[in-house]
């Protein structure tokens, strides 16, 4: 009896957060994906079907904003792992109170929001700012543009995502006992071996962690490529916004929506799966 009375107790107290869920994530999820299978002002169909999808498929422009938004989020990710393992590791082997000052310096700009993380390299990659336009006036360095680009986009959004790879992977590297190194320094390991065969070992899932975090949060981005990148270099975020606002379409927007949400799972789903098999072995 004290079992079953618990186990109702426990639901009767995720209830709330049940229908919480159901009201502002399945419904409106809902919404969309039946919005997203209506005629549109640009495709007419009967009915419901995928004509809308079936219509984005076919068109060259659209497929090349799919692969920007993939390329993007891969290149984003990429770069965050690269300088986010390093900036572990250094928190790792520095005090404490250091690492933890540290990490609340780098996730200040965060918390204060993407839009001001953008506004700040909006001046800063313009080519009159700070850093380019001294640069150029020197003649060091050609006036390269960088605001309006895909590459400003990617700095933009890598500043966002990396203190959430580096806090994610700092916490896993913490975890890993000291002894361990000790017992391998003590057989007769260097510094690098120590790395490839304890450290990056028993540190895969933190970068599986960080990876689905990273992906996830640069395909999502919509602060980044709307103010740093060019008219021409929409990703499927900007897509969205750009059927809402410039063209009303809400029909074509909610196939965006389903397409990015399609991909993002599907692509976390088979990264998790085959990182989780590499931890396994």
């Amino acid at each position: 009896m004290p079992t079953s009375f618990a186990r109702h107790l426990t639901s009767l107290l995720l209830l709330p957060a049940g229908l919480l869920l159901i009201a502002f994530l399945v419904v409106p999820l809902c919404a969309t994906v039946w919005l997203s299978l209506t005629p549109s002002d640009i495709v007419h169909f009967q009915g419901h079907g995928f004509g809308n999808y079936s219509y984005m498929l076919a068109k060259p422009y659209y497929l090349n904003v799919t692969i920007r938004t993939f390329r993007l989020a891969f290149e984003t990710t990429a770069a965050a792992l690269l300088i986010g393992y390093p900036t572990a590791l250094a928190l790792r082997a520095v005090p404490p109170r250091v690492a933890g000052s540290l990490s609340l310096a780098m996730t200040l700009p965060v918390l204060s929001g993407p839009l001001v993380i953008v506004l700040g390299w909006m001046i800063l990659l313009s080519d009159g700012g700070p850093v380019i336009g001294p640069l150029a006036r020197l003649g060091l360095i050609p006036n390269i543009g960088l605001l309006g680009s895909e590459t400003g986009m990617a700095i933009g959004i890598v500043h966002f995502i990396l203190p959430f790879v580096v806090l994610s992977l700092a916490a896993v590297l913490r975890g890993i006992p000291a002894p361990l190194l000790e017992a391998a320094g003590s057989l007769g390991a260097n510094a690098w071996q120590r790395f490839t065969q304890v450290i990056l070992p028993l540190s895969v899932q933190g970068i599986l962690s960080a990876t689905v975090i990273a992906l996830s949060l640069s395909m999502s981005s919509f602060i980044a490529p709307h103010y740093l990148g060019g008219p021409s270099d929409l990703t499927l975020t900007t897509l969205v916004a750009q059927f809402v606002l410039a063209t009303y379409n809400g029909q074509m927007a909610a196939a965006v929506s389903v397409i990015l949400l399609v991909a993002m799972a599907t692509l976390i789903l088979a990264l998790t799966i085959v990182l989780s098999r590499a931890v396994r072995r």
